[in-house]
């Protein structure tokens, strides 16, 4: 049973007229036998379907399905959460742009929205912004924890997605934070959207929807560097 109906696929179709480039939508899945001591799967079967359904709208979508077991690529980047969606432009290296589980309710917006700074290769982070970001030169991981019903979640995720897009030093990954309860538990989150964001000099969290400089600040924090006063 399909998804998103008629209505929604064309103001979808409308919206991603703008991608320019081919993009891939890499999602992982894992066996639904559950191993002792590791996440469930989460809606795996669910957001490929709804990735496909998005797919349609658009001849620069390839959704791509691979198994989390054995892949190697994904083993390289620490992914190990299903299903896990990378989104990238085709052909391309870039694995730092995720979204860990199913990206309905209020984080379809946040999809559609990848998609396009993506797929236009534009964002609308501040120039200054990118000034800063420019000298970060370390790894750093921002995780930013919603849920579909949130509607101030999507700013959250995107902005890390900015950042990331922007720096690839920094893997920015929206995740369902119901799909995935016992990595909620571990980083204590009781409200969403909660952002935490972990580099070499340690971790820093962002609680709610906030302004872009308070990510920008909070990022170059946990590596050791700060905003010009």
């Amino acid at each position: 049973m399909p998804i998103l109906d008629a209505d929604i696929k064309q103001q979808v179709a409308d919206a991603l007229a703008a991608v320019e480039k081919e993009l891939e939508l890499i999602v992982y899945k894992a066996s639904s036998l559950l191993v002792p001591g590791q996440e469930a799967p989460g809606l795996q079967d669910e957001t490929l379907e709804l990735l496909r359904e998005v797919a349609e709208t658009s001849d620069k979508l390839t959704v791509l399905e691979r198994s989390l077991a054995g892949d190697k690529e994904a083993e390289a980047l620490g992914i190990n959460l299903a299903p896990t969606t990378l989104l990238r432009e085709a052909g391309s290296e870039r694995n730092n742009i995720r979204f860990i589980g199913l990206p309905s309710g209020y984080e379809f917006q946040t999809l559609i929205e990848a998609i396009l700074m993506l797929g236009t290769g534009t964002s609308p982070l501040s120039e200054t912004s990118q000034q800063y970001l420019a000298s970060l030169d370390s790894p750093v991981k921002i995780q930013s924890f919603v849920t579909p019903t949130c509607p101030y979640c999507p700013r959250a995720v995107l902005m890390s997605f900015q950042l990331a897009f922007h720096n690839e030093n920094i893997v920015a990954e929206g995740i369902e934070a119901n799909e995935f309860p016992t990595l909620s538990q571990q980083y204590r989150i009781s409200g969403v959207p909660d952002t935490i964001i972990t580099g070499e000099e340690g971790s820093e969290r962002v609680l709610g929807a906030q302004p872009e400089r308070v990510f920008v600040e909070a990022t170059l924090k946990a590596t050791g560097l700060a905003i010009p006063a």
